[in-house]
């Protein structure tokens, strides 16, 4: 009888069958490293019972992977179990029809993303992608593309995959972080800090840390930041303000020349609805009012941004809003004020 052969793995051959009763082998295989990657861990027992075969049929099976290099580890316990490790190779990923389509379209974001020097890593992994998809999938797939129409600005600004990947892991062991760094002004400095958590604002990522030298919380634009180093010392646990509200409030308030301070006659709830987290910061007062803190670089745009919103308001602070707001009122008045009176 004639020997199969079957691929795992591209550059692995494996013999799958000299006989008849076993050409499902290499099907098996990768069922069963579906089953390892989808759960921690598997009594010997249980995957048996999902394949239809018998435990001694799973423990030959686990050799074979093991064999070909993938980091199967068994676990202690009543019965025993399998789990898999990390190691050296990537299995391939055994996906069903939405986790492929959800990939695919990631990817597709992720070639035009805010995060540079992965464009052409992305592509690549999307033609391969694209490439055994299944024509059920790729008709979704293509349905979805020409329904779609992308507004992402072309002059939006990338952090590099590398210092993203570096302040991550920074983030992930609490360690202090060096890097030089240009503010909106221009200005370059050198920046020891303790890095937090990173905000992504699908423009821009940001850097919530507490800086060392200035003995405060900030933010850090990530394509903003360069060189950065690990130091290898520990940071310090410190409580902190909440990392998406203080970006939100940089965005929106101290990042423009003029600030203000409204009262809105409704609650957060509602105001929420019409103010953007990035255009202003509402806070709550009661059932009846709100706070809203907001920025900009004209006085002007502050004025007739307050006008559009359908909500009654009285300005705390700064005089200047209120001036502004009461010459385009006399302005509408002179206009339109006496227009249909006798």
């Amino acid at each position: 009888m004639p020997i199969r052969y079957g691929r795992l793995r591209t550059g692995s051959v494996r013999i799958i069958s000299d006989n008849g009763n076993h050409v499902d082998t290499a099907e098996r295989l990768l069922k069963l490293l579906g089953l390892l990657e989808g759960r921690i861990d598997w009594t010997a027992d249980e995957l048996a019972r999902r394949l239809e075969v018998t435990t001694r049929t799973i423990r030959r099976d686990i050799a074979r992977l093991r064999d070909l290099g993938y980091p199967v580890e068994a676990v202690a316990g009543p019965g025993g179990g399998y789990r898999l490790g990390s190691g050296g190779k990537l299995p391939p990923l055994l996906l069903d029809d939405d986790e492929a389509l959800a990939v695919v379209l990631g990817l597709r974001v992720s070639a035009t993303s805010a995060v540079g020097g992965l464009e052409d890593h992305s592509l690549s992994a999307l033609a391969k992608l694209e490439h055994v998809l299944p024509t059920r999938l790729r008709s979704r797939l293509e349905d979805i593309s020409e329904a779609t129409t992308s507004i992402l600005s072309s002059s939006r600004t990338e952090a590099d995959h590398a210092t993203l990947a570096l302040v991550a892991a920074t983030i992930r062991k609490r360690e202090r972080l060096r890097f030089g760094y240009v503010d909106n002004e221009g200005i370059s400095t050198a920046r020891h800090i303790e890095p937090v958590r990173l905000v992504h604002t699908g423009r821009r990522w940001y850097l919530v840390a507490y800086d060392l030298d200035r003995d405060d919380w900030r933010t850090f634009r990530l394509d903003r930041v360069s060189d950065p180093m690990a130091t290898g010392m520990r940071a310090a646990s410190r409580q902190g303000p909440d990392p998406v509200d203080l970006v939100q409030t940089g965005i929106a308030v101290e990042s423009w020349r003029f600030h203000a301070e409204v009262v809105l006659e409704t609650e957060a709830e509602v105001a929420k609805r019409y103010i953007a987290p990035t255009v202003g910061k509402v806070v709550p007062v009661d059932e009846e009012s709100c706070r809203l803190i907001i920025g900009a670089d004209e006085m002007g745009w502050l004025a007739r941004y307050l006008l559009s919103i359908p909500i009654g308001f009285e300005v705390v602070s700064p005089v200047e809003l209120r001036d502004e707001l009461a010459t385009i009122g006399r302005e509408l008045t002179e206009r339109f004020g006496t227009e249909g009176t006798a």
